[in-house]
């Protein structure tokens, strides 16, 4: 069984463990994890399952256009991918974004990511440009948008 939930305070080091995998560093991973608990404390879900941290989902409304939402990121474990949990913390945030009044959802996903790739088309969203080095050299990606 799967729960999806707000992130709260004692979910810290589980999703920083899961962050660091992007982040390379633990302690940046923690101050990001923090920051985005402060920010987005209304979209920031995590998916608990057999008592563990099984993924999270951080999204936050962009502060001059309060009718476009950010999904910031989509992390599930390892040993937990391909079994929807991704598909039901996004649905929970664009659920969430559209009670809010959000009318538009965005994200970047890295045009190599071929897992979250469907996962993403099949929800609904499309290519809305694309970000050639949008974080760096090598760092291209997609913006892909969803009207809710």
């Amino acid at each position: 069984m799967v729960i999806i939930r707000i992130f709260e305070n004692g979910d810290c080091e589980a999703v920083a463990r899961m962050e660091e995998r992007s982040s390379g560093s633990i302690s940046g991973a923690y101050v990001f994890i923090r920051q985005m608990q402060a920010i987005s404390g209304d979209t920031f879900f995590v998916a608990v399952a057999d008592d563990c941290i099984a993924g999270y989902t951080i999204g936050s409304i962009v502060g001059r256009s309060p009718d476009t939402g950010w999904i910031l990121r989509l992390q599930v474990a390892d040993r937990y991918k391909r079994n929807g949990i991704g598909r039901r913390l996004m649905e929970q945030l664009l659920a969430t974004f559209e009670a809010m009044g959000v009318t538009k959802a965005l994200l970047s996903v890295s045009p190599e990511n071929h897992a979250a790739l469907p996962l993403y088309r099949s929800l609904g969203f499309t290519e809305h440009s694309f970000e050639s080095e949008y974080f760096g050299p090598g760092g291209d990606r997609y913006i892909m948008a969803i009207k809710l």
